[in-house]
């Protein structure tokens, strides 16, 4: 497992750069690089590939490897990312909110291509998206990026839905409904039996059923809101 937080520490400061210019160097923002080093959060794939790189061409304007071939090595040989069967395409890290919004809401696990469905990875943080102010001070809220249109007109793909975990679910609910192997699905909850947990999708219309003893969680969507760049 690579060292994130020293990883990028030692790069950027072998290169004398700020955490804006270090950032500017990768294409992303500073405080993205601010959340790397402070070890909140750890680089994409995409972005681990872009400090392998910047890591190849050593401290500004030397054209050489500036000693880190050692660290180089260790990111192009560590694979933190995907988990076994699990797709490689991990959300958005820099997601806005509405203007005024503080962008500290954690957005939780990456799609699978070409399924319904999210992984949660055991909460893991792939970015931050502008917190509602209806929850502002829930600690445990989180957002998920909509990646599919099984639930337009409700919801569309690339739309962030917004979950407090702590209001209790009730029939006639937007959901997210966590598995027990950590998948997470956006889904209308029409009933829940002892026997049965009853969802509906919009599109193309059906019910689904799943059995309780396989469902590890159900959250309420609070809110939504279209990505704003």
């Amino acid at each position: 497992m690579v060292n994130w937080v020293e990883t990028v520490q030692r790069l950027r400061r072998e290169r004398g750069q700020t955490q804006a210019q270090f950032a500017a160097s990768l294409g992303t923002t500073q405080a993205t690089v601010s959340r790397w080093e402070a070890g909140r959060q750890g680089p994409d794939r995409e972005q681990s590939r872009a400090i392998v790189a910047l890591a190849a061409t050593g401290p500004v304007g030397s054209g050489g490897s500036g000693g880190l071939t050692g660290a180089t090595n260790a990111v192009a040989g560590a694979a933190p990312w995907p988990a076994p069967g699990m797709s490689d395409h991990l959300v958005a890290t820099e997601l806005p909110g509405p203007p005024g919004r503080i962008q500290d809401l954690p957005i939780l696990g990456h799609a699978e291509a070409g399924e319904d469905g999210t992984f949660l990875d055991n909460g893991m943080v792939t970015g931050y998206a502008g917190r509602p102010s209806n929850l502002v001070g829930v600690a445990n809220a989180y957002a998920l990026i909509v990646h599919n249109s099984s639930m337009r007109p409700r919801y569309e793909p690339r739309e962030i839905i917004e979950v407090d975990p702590n209001i209790p679910v009730q029939a006639n609910d937007y959901v997210v409904v966590q598995t027990t192997n950590d998948r997470a699905f956006i889904k209308l909850l029409r009933r829940r039996t002892q026997r049965a947990i009853i969802l509906e999708q919009y599109n193309p219309p059906k019910e689904i059923r799943l059995d309780p003893a396989n469902v590890a969680v159900m959250h309420l969507i609070v809110g939504a809101h279209r990505v704003y760049r």
